[in-house]
């Protein structure tokens, strides 16, 4: 019987490079690719064969280089597995991140699900707090007095965001969790059966996360070199932030060539714009220029911003490094915005 659950769970591994054989069209994608997948499996052990289920929850931060739909560089992604039907206490000191907020949403973690709709979401500056920076949030079905994130029966996930604008200087919240209701016995893994269903989720998160980002980024490919505002009734089931307006789009270079974006931002909490390989998975911004915030881009005389991406430094503007690529996607965020802003592309070609 365990050799069998092993034997499944290869099978289904292996399946999973059918994804990367039907996009990669370049030795980067391919490799990135396959690197991708592992990630996302990677991922997904950790959150279904790790779990200790709804009656016994931890906080999860998303593993390293663990990259997804356009992972904000300047975010620290932390979940908590749930059960809606069970009421759960979020205890915590607020600390000095920018941005931090609290979503509830249905479904497993698989963003390939139909049902990641948002049941509740609760911001940093809804939250009361003691003259200490702790709080304390009651996630339940049934509304409370205080901090409440509200959760329906088919509540799975509640998703925690942290958004720094300048890591060297802003600690994140210190966050715990408990279940206050319906506690269960603790899980032993020693259920073949159990073990089985875990890893085939597991691998089941990781195709059905390639393949709905899979999906985004040919749509992009529709319209490329520009940038399209996602429409906000589709981020109501994909686990979104409802504070956030997501521009999104594909970029293809020639060598040489440079493409830049331009906006004058709007009054807002905070913005950044981001440059991603095909996968949508954020190119290393840990040694690369990748990625500017509000806080980070350099601004013209006007309050405008340039973007620009390319091969090599053009010498204006606020540079992203291909960093080998030739194409790939990128995104462009702002969050508690007065109002939409539209950035604007043009493609530079250089005159021979």
């Amino acid at each position: 019987m365990t050799d069998t659950v092993w034997h499944d769970f290869c099978a289904a591994v292996e399946r999973l490079g059918d994804i990367v054989t039907r996009n990669a069209v370049t030795p980067i994608d391919r490799a990135e690719g396959y690197r991708y997948l592992t990630r996302l499996l990677r991922g997904g052990l950790e959150a279904v064969v790790e779990s200790t289920g709804p009656a016994h929850p931890v906080v999860a931060t998303l593993p390293n280089q663990v990259k997804i739909g356009a992972d904000n560089p300047d975010n620290l992604y932390q979940t908590i597995g749930v059960d809606g039907r069970y009421e759960y206490r979020i205890s915590g000191r607020r600390n000095t991140v920018h941005y931090l907020g609290f979503g509830a949403y249905g479904g497993g973690g698989s963003a390939g699900a139909s049902s990641g709709a948002r049941a509740g979401y609760l911001e940093d500056h809804e939250l009361e707090l003691a003259p200490d920076g702790t709080f304390e949030i009651v996630c339940s079905a049934t509304p409370q007095a205080g901090n409440w994130l509200k959760l329906l029966p088919d509540t799975r996930q509640i998703i925690v965001r942290q958004s720094y604008l300048d890591r060297r200087k802003e600690r994140p919240a210190e966050l715990a969790v408990e279940c206050i209701s319906g506690r269960g016995p603790y899980p032993h893994a020693d259920d073949t059966e159990r073990l089985r269903t875990q890893l085939l989720a597991a691998v089941g998160y990781a195709a059905a996360t390639a393949t709905t980002f899979e999906g985004w980024t040919r749509g992009f490919m529709q319209h490329p070199n520009e940038l399209r505002q996602r429409p906000r009734e589709e981020l109501e089931t994909n686990w979104s932030d409802p504070n956030i307006v997501f521009y999104h789009g594909y970029w293809e270079l020639e060598a040489g060539q440079a493409l830049v974006v331009s906006a004058t931002p709007p009054e807002c909490d905070y913005w950044n714009f981001q440059l991603n390989n095909w996968w949508m998975e954020s190119l290393d911004y840990r040694f690369l220029r990748v990625t500017c915030n509000k806080a980070t881009a350099r601004y013209d005389a006007d309050g405008s911003v340039r973007i620009v991406i390319g091969d090599r430094d053009p010498g204006f503007g606020n540079w992203m490094d291909t960093a080998g690529h030739a194409r790939g996607t990128m995104g462009l965020r702002w969050v508690r915005a007065s109002s939409d802003v539209q950035p604007r592309t043009e493609l530079l070609t250089p005159s021979l």
